[in-house]
């Protein structure tokens, strides 16, 4: 293995050097691109590929991606800009008291338990900002947010089917998750995980494409030919993680390949990112509509209603607020309890909701140009 290249550091004339201490290590750097470092006893170190990783070591991608093996063949691979802290790995005779956990801070991660029976898959465990992940199952993605908010997304095995199960648990609540493509996503530590929701626009090679470190020989042979034939005029620049350049299809004569150029671009990390967002906006509103149904009012929808124009929330302090912001701002709180009716007149038509059965509290309003 290649020994990782410590980073000097200059405070005035002094040049401070870290001290090594010699340590087991538990996996290596099987591949990276880009730039990469590690952290390890407060010293910043360069990565390369074949480098010892060891107990507390945090792996840090810049602008590269990053792949690591553990002694017991588990596999960590990181995208660009993320962080994860290796903080316990034990490695037992008795599989049963190995022991894994590691903490993901920021960024996408994709985690696939070992294949050596080395250790209990009940004694791993992932840790994020808001959420702690239970492996049950073997290969997951988790993606973690500027925000902390984490998605979480079970994968298939070979055969297409769950890999598992996946726990994800915070002091507000827990998920299961047992379908292939299942996701969850974690707001806070102190909101529950969303309802699982199963991803139906993504499939396995997409997945893959977006953890490619390095393009598999077969490729990498291909772009070789096609640099060596542009190499006078210098005309090709390749990024091995995009392919954005092989527009032309360079690979026309080579269909034998599985690993095609429009494979590569179904799936980049923004995709992950964009999709956190979708399921916490879409938990928001299973979260809404369950309230509301507990609520007795007609006339609206939960959330934003095109027919009377108001968003409608149930808030957990026991108020219904009904907002509108056509022409100007309509803004109603009342209690659960209430019996009101609100009649609402413009130009263009009149809306009538119910709450209860809308005979105590009487509310008109009357808004036209």
């Amino acid at each position: 293995m290649q020994p990782l290249q410590f980073i000097k550091k200059i405070l005035g004339s002094s040049v401070l050097l870290p001290i090594v201490v010699f340590a087991t290590p538990i996996g290596d750097i099987t591949e990276q691109t880009g730039v990469n470092s590690l952290t390890r006893e407060q010293n910043e170190l360069v990565t390369a590929v074949g480098a010892d990783i060891e107990l507390y070591d945090t792996l840090n991608t810049g602008n590269g991606r990053i792949a690591v093996e553990f002694t017991d063949k588990a596999e960590l691979r990181l995208t660009e800009h993320s962080r994860v802290l290796i903080d316990e790995v034990i490695y037992d005779p008795d599989p049963s008291k190995s022991k894994m956990a590691m903490k993901f801070a920021m960024g996408t991660a994709r985690f696939t338990s070992g294949k050596l029976g080395m250790m209990n898959k009940a004694n791993i465990r992932i840790d994020t900002p808001t959420a702690t992940i239970g492996i049950r199952g073997t290969d997951f993605t988790a993606t973690v947010d500027e925000l902390g908010r984490s998605l979480i997304i079970l994968l298939p095995d070979v055969n297409g089917i769950s890999s598992g199960e996946i726990s994800v648990t915070n002091q507000a609540g827990q998920v299961i998750l047992t379908e292939a493509y299942q996701a969850t996503m974690v707001s806070t530590i102190a909101s529950p995980p969303a309802r699982p929701v199963t991803i139906t626009n993504i499939t396995v090679s997409q997945i893959d494409n977006l953890f490619i470190v390095s393009p598999p020989a077969e490729v990498q042979q291909v772009v070789e030919e096609i640099k060596s034939e542009n190499s006078k005029d210098n005309i090709l620049s390749i990024d091995f993680l995009e392919f954005n350049d092989l527009e032309k299809d360079h690979l026309k004569d080579k269909r034998e390949l599985e690993y095609r150029e429009l494979d590569m671009d179904l799936l980049d990390v923004d995709f992950l990112q964009d999709l956190l967002v979708t399921i916490e906006e879409a938990d928001l509103l299973d979260r809404k509509k369950s309230a509301f149904t507990q609520v007795d009012i007609t006339g609206t929808s939960p959330g934003f209603d095109k027919d009377s124009q108001y968003n409608t929330i149930v808030e957990d302090s026991g108020q219904i607020w009904f907002y509108r912001e056509v022409t100007g701002i309509i803004s109603i709180r009342l209690p659960i309890s209430a019996n009101a009716s609100i009649s609402t007149i413009t130009d263009e038509k009149e809306s009538l909701i119910t709450v209860g059965d809308g005979q105590s509290i009487n509310i008109t309003i009357t808004q036209v140009n």
